[in-house]
């Protein structure tokens, strides 16, 4: 059990009876697991704990919160007591946050801001959403080459102390362009005399700052650094954008794309802000859409069992089965499709490699499909079935996979040619044609077995 929840009640019961001893009470518990603690809180008794904090506790605790919880504090928090707290985390942070609020609102609490970090978040702000610009920190380390290990550790001793990381310092010119950097690992270990110039890093891996998010994580990924600079078309030095931003994008795309495969899809606020956050009438409307859809393409599956009537009317037994077979392409096409999502998404399968992707989940197929046949062929001769009814399931179980996770390769990889995002439609449609395909695929093999 967490430490929130056995609290909570302790918590709740000074409330009521001693609430100015709260600030005390709390004041060894780390913010991640105060942010936690307000969660499992009552609505009205979050703003009370919230309020009774320091200011240095409240803004760490504030950059934790997610979800309803930090709605809650948000809108209902006054600007005297959020104003402070926001002067306590980076300029990105409070960009960030500022997002959920009315521009009113906005405006109410940067008046309570000190002069420079408003100055610093409206000029976050001027960056579209979702790039590197709106991410960027603004308060980082910057050198200079001419310097040597000695004053580059002693300007170290002097600098503001808000800076968000000192573990990669960068080294600009006269012009306040980017010239390299120094890991400050290297730094420690080298002679006081030595220049930055003469150990500093000269190959560069920079984002514009219109640069989407997305991009960003991928080169952070890619190169295994800890945070990449942000700089204009001259290589000035903008800002840069650390690894825990990084990570906060891979969760929210993460997210995005688990509601795609399920045929939902979610707002920025949503995603970010959690299942709450959606309002109940645009979640029914999202899903009504898309059931409606599936559920037009699903009659396929009825008129194809009514085209073959006569075929089921004459051979009972062959409707037994159905469930089985639709059930086991659906099931097989899906993983594929999930697998192909991943792989596209993390730049693993790239659009030159279709035919190979094709080839290797057919196959796939076709060796699961012969697995899965001679267990379909052994249960239908078990619940009691003639030998060419058994060796229609069987086969038919082996083509259904093979086809099954042919499609459900080809599904998101014509998506992505096309410049649809495939998290949205494989899913939802991978299931619905593999139902109707595979029903044909099955009256047409017990045509041929069965010479109906």
């Amino acid at each position: 059990m967490s430490l929130a929840k056995v609290i909570a009640p302790d918590i709740e019961e000074l409330i009521r009876e001693n609430p100015q001893e709260l600030a005390s009470a709390v004041a060894a518990i780390h913010p991640a697991d105060l942010a936690e603690l307000l969660d499992d809180l009552p609505r009205e008794d979050r703003i009370v704990l919230f309020e009774a904090l320091p200011v240095d506790q409240g803004a760490a605790v504030l950059s934790g919160l997610k979800g309803e919880t930090l709605r809650l504090i948000l809108h209902t928090a006054s600007p005297t007591k959020l104003g402070p707290m926001l002067d306590r985390l980076p300029p990105d942070d409070v960009t960030n946050l500022l997002e959920h609020l009315t521009q009113r609102q906005r405006e109410a609490i940067l008046a309570r801001m000190s002069a420079r970090d408003a100055a610093e978040v409206e000029r976050l702000q001027r960056y579209p959403p979702r790039t590197a610009g709106r991410l960027m920190t603004i308060k980082f380390a910057t050198i200079r080459p001419e310097w040597t290990a000695a004053e580059t550790l002693g300007h170290l001793k002097r600098i503001d102390p808000e800076v968000e990381t000192v573990q990669s310092l960068y080294a600009v010119d006269d012009a306040g362009r980017l010239v390299g950097y120094v890991a400050l690992r290297r730094l420690f270990p080298a002679p006081p005399d030595r220049k930055i110039a003469d150990m500093m890093e000269r190959r560069l891996i920079t984002v514009r700052p219109d640069t989407d998010q997305e991009e960003v994580a991928r080169l952070v990924s890619k190169y295994d650094v800890h945070a990449i600079p942000v700089v204009d078309e001259n290589q000035k030095l903008l800002g840069i954008v650390t690894v825990d931003d990084v990570i906060d994008i891979l969760i929210e795309e993460q997210t995005q794309d688990v509601l795609h495969l399920g045929g939902v899809s979610a707002t920025e606020e949503e995603v970010e802000q959690g299942y709450f956050a959606a309002k109940p009438w645009r979640n029914v409307r999202l899903r009504f859409n898309w059931l409606l859809l599936l559920f037009v393409t699903e009659t396929l599956t009825g008129t194809v069992l009514r085209h073959y009537e006569d075929e089921i009317a004459k051979v009972v037994a062959l409707s037994f089965f159905i469930p089985l077979l639709i059930g086991t392409g659906g099931n097989s096409g899906s993983q594929t499709v999930t697998t192909i999502v991943r792989g596209l998404a993390v730049g693993e399968i790239r659009l030159r490699d279709f035919g190979r992707v094709l080839m290797r989940e057919g196959g796939s197929g076709l060796v699961l499909g012969i697995l899965l046949g001679i267990v379909g062929f052994g249960r239908a001769l078990l619940w009691g079935s003639t030998m060419p009814l058994a060796l229609t399931v069987g086969v038919s179980i082996l083509v259904i996979c093979a086809w099954a996770n042919t499609v459900g390769a080809m599904i998101p990889m014509l998506a992505t040619m096309f410049k649809i995002d495939p998290t949205v439609m494989s899913a939802p449609l991978i299931a619905t044609l593999v139902d109707a395909t595979g029903l044909i695929i099955y009256f047409t093999i017990a045509k041929s077995f069965l010479g109906l």
